[in-house]
């Protein structure tokens, strides 16, 4: 499960700048990371130069801020802003040599109907979708909770989310499981995701309650995470959580859970 699992560096080695905790997480056997960076260009060149340097994957970034409505794709009138951001944050990835970016859809918009949150979301994913997928670009629409962390959210559920990936139809437009997450908007984690485990292009995990270590908590996530790869995934699952521990130390324990 280990050479599956991905450190998120923005959480980890807070004191040191982004690049430099890349070979951090390598001397711990991790082979891939990802970031919450995508605007700027310089600072993702230097954690992709520091991943070829150290034999690491660049996995993900994140294309948006799940709580900025200046870009929000369910937000009427935002199609454009919200284009050239995605196309200037994936020009920033690929230089860097990463192929895969998240979306986050914002929170809902007062005076816009559901249907309108939807068509808007819809149309926006379409074309982003393409234009990056020209470029070899991937996108990975996440729901979030909103019972603790995301108040507002507009994309809470993972049928939801779902059906619009369905609906956008476009094979570089997949969902993002967070398990952590959709523990707790509901769980029953494997009922959902193994019928859909096509059109699910990345995990994040985290320990809940909490947001912390996957060793502790209610999550037995080395069952889960078995159960999806036995299923044939291939991807990464991506560590996006709150370390208790110092960072050498809970990464190395949840090294040892996983591998």
């Amino acid at each position: 499960m280990l050479r599956h699992t991905n450190v998120l560096i923005d959480l980890f080695y807070s004191e040191l700048p982004m690049d430099q905790r890349v070979p951090k997480v390598a001397a711990l056997g991790y082979t891939a990371i990802e970031t919450w960076q995508g605007g700027d260009a310089a600072v993702v060149k230097k954690i992709g130069d520091a991943c070829i340097q150290n034999g690491v994957r660049f996995v993900s970034i994140v294309m948006n801020g799940p709580s900025d409505m200046t870009v929000a794709p369910v937000k009427t009138g935002n199609r454009k802003a919200f284009i050239e951001q995605l196309d200037r944050y994936s020009d920033n990835a690929l230089a860097a040599g990463c192929h895969m970016g998240i979306v986050t859809t914002g929170n809902h918009v007062p005076g816009q109907t559901s249907e309108e949150h939807r068509k808007t979301l819809v149309d926006c994913l379409i074309e982003a979708g393409t234009k990056a997928a020209k470029k070899g670009f991937a996108l990975n629409l996440e729901p979030l909770n909103t019972l603790v962390d995301h108040k507002g959210y507009y994309l809470e559920s993972r049928e939801v989310s779902m059906e619009i990936v369905k609906e956008v139809h476009l094979p570089n437009v997949k969902l993002l499981y967070d398990l952590y997450h959709m523990q707790i908007m509901g769980g029953n984690h494997l009922e959902f995701i193994l019928p859909n485990l096509g059109l699910i292009g990345h995990f994040h995990t985290a320990g809940v309650p909490g947001r912390h270590e996957l060793f502790e908590g209610e999550m037995n996530y080395p069952f889960v995470m078995q159960k999806i790869l036995a299923a044939g995934y291939q991807g990464f699952f991506g560590l996006e959580y709150k370390p208790l521990l110092p960072s050498e130390e809970s990464l190395r324990k949840t090294a040892n859970l996983l591998s």
